[in-house]
């Protein structure tokens, strides 16, 4: 599936953010592509230093939210 413009700016906008996170708070932050209920989306996942934790970013709040890894 070939990337739309607005794919891109999301992409570009959570690279960004990628950049600018402190080495000492977060690592091994990744951007991921997934269908969310039929669609593409993206998200950017990092593990915080502190509590090794894996995180998601939330756009609409510019924060990290635990990821909840259990079904």
């Amino acid at each position: 599936m070939p990337e739309t413009p607005q794919m891109e700016a999301i992409i570009e906008g959570l690279k960004k953010v990628r950049e600018s996170l402190a080495p000492e708070k977060w690592h091994d932050a990744r951007i991921y592509r997934h269908i969310d209920e039929y669609k593409l989306d993206f998200t950017l996942i990092a593990t915080k230093v502190d509590s090794g934790k894996l995180h998601y970013y939330v756009p609409d709040t510019g924060v990290f939210e635990p990821l909840n890894l259990t079904g």
